[in-house]
Formats: structure tokens, sequence, C-alpha cells
């Protein structure tokens, strides 16, 4: 959606929607329409765990003992209270485009530092599975868009980060005392790439609805859901862009 000066209003996560479906993105921009999903708690519980795990190592000075084995040449970002800034205030990394006419804003999980002291992203996954081999795909325009705005902010931003997956060793045990895997997954960023699909997304947004996708549950739920066909879709499309 827009924001009060008329600047699209855009955050890290919701942008893989845009790869998923065009028309989608278009809709939940524009009409602010989009399937309903429960709040994933125990997903929020395991962040705030790891969180604490990490922050736990970061004043000892130290690396997690899984998190050293695996990635070299990195140190977790050692200033907590600037990093809760920008965990926990959305705004406190707000990047503005007015040219472009968006806002980006969005929060962060967790800071590395590289050798060369360039800041590397990195962000939680918690499951009960191993993460797939196209779980990339899901999360590396989140990544990008983190550190574009940690670029615009003037921070050196290196070229790769890291996706943190904590999933469970064999989901079938039933004791309660539940023992997790580490698998780190580097992802490359392309942050020049990244400027030329923000100015896509824009495009998007303020063009014409593109129409419902057939083999999309979400617009399927959309077209339900507001009762109307693609006709009517571009009936609003066209009295959103006028």
């Amino acid at each position: 959606m827009k924001s009060r000066e008329g600047l699209w209003k855009l955050s890290p996560s919701g942008l893989y929607s845009f790869e998923d479906c065009k028309a989608c993105f278009w809709a939940e921009n524009n009409i602010g329409r989009h399937p309903f999903t429960l709040p994933l708690r125990l997903n929020d519980a395991m962040d705030s765990r790891l969180k604490s795990r990490y922050d736990k190592f970061r004043k000892a000075g130290d690396l997690p003992p899984e998190l050293a084995k695996r990635i070299k040449g990195i140190k977790l970002f050692p200033d907590l209270k600037q990093l809760e800034e920008w965990r926990n205030n959305k705004t406190a990394l707000q990047c503005i485009d007015p040219k472009l006419g968006y806002m980006l804003e969005g929060k962060i999980d967790e800071l590395f530092v590289n050798d060369k002291e360039e800041f590397v992203i990195a962000d939680y996954k918690s499951s009960g599975d191993p993460p797939k081999d196209d779980k990339q795909k899901y999360y590396r325009l989140q990544l990008a868009a983190y550190a574009y705005m940690f670029l615009k902010k003037g921070y050196k931003v290196a070229n790769k980060a890291y996706l943190l997956h904590y999933y469970t060793k064999d989901r079938k045990d039933p004791s309660l005392s539940m023992k997790l895997l580490f698998h780190p997954d580097e992802v490359a960023i392309d942050l020049e790439g990244f400027q030329k699909k923000i100015k896509e997304i824009i495009v998007l947004l303020n063009g014409p609805y593109l129409g419902f996708k057939e083999n999309c549950y979400r617009c399927n739920w959309l077209q339900k859901r507001i009762n109307l066909d693609s006709v009517g879709m571009l009936r609003i499309a066209q009295e959103l862009t006028d």
C-alpha cells in the first residue's frame, strides 16, 4: 500500500511475492487483499531463543560453536544496543526514494562483520526439516533488500549473506527435548541487480492489473474473496491508477 506521502511501502520479507506471482503482488499492494495466514508462533519463539543465544556469545566476544565451525572470517556485530534498534524498529533502516516513489523498511535478525569490516546480513530460519536445495529463492530478495538499506545508510556491505537454518535432527522423536542441527546457507548479494528489481517492482505497481493466474492459490483466493472476475479487477486497477 502507499504511505500518506504517496510512496509505495515495501518490506524485504514481502518482496518474494513479486517473483512468485506478480498479479498477487499487485493486488496485495494496490487493494490490500491477501490470503489469511496464521501467525507462526513457534517460529517467533525460536527466533527469540536464537537471538538470546547469539547475544550471549556476543557479550562474551565469541561466536556460537556451531557458527565458528562452519563460517570463517566473521565476528558478531558487537554493538547490541544498535543491533536491537535494527531488530525492533522497522524504520531504523528505512530507505526512501521519492524519485522512484517508494520507501523500504524492515527489521533484521542478525548481523556479522567480516575481515574487511563489511556488514554481513544473516537471517534465522527454523524448521522441522532440513532446508531444501531451492530454499534460497524465497529469501534472496529479502537479504539483498537488507543489504541495500545498510548501503544507503553509508555502511560497507559484503557481497554475501547467510540463512542460518536450525532444524530438528529427528522430527519423529517423541521426546520433548528436541535436538537441533545447524546449516548455514551462503547467499550471493547482487546490489546492482536489486536496484534494477526495485525499478521493475515500482513499474509493476504503477501499471495495470495483470489478470488472474489460474494455477496460483492466492489469485483464486482473491477472486473468491472479493467476488470479482478479471474484468472487475481491471476496473479497480484503472480507478487506482487514474
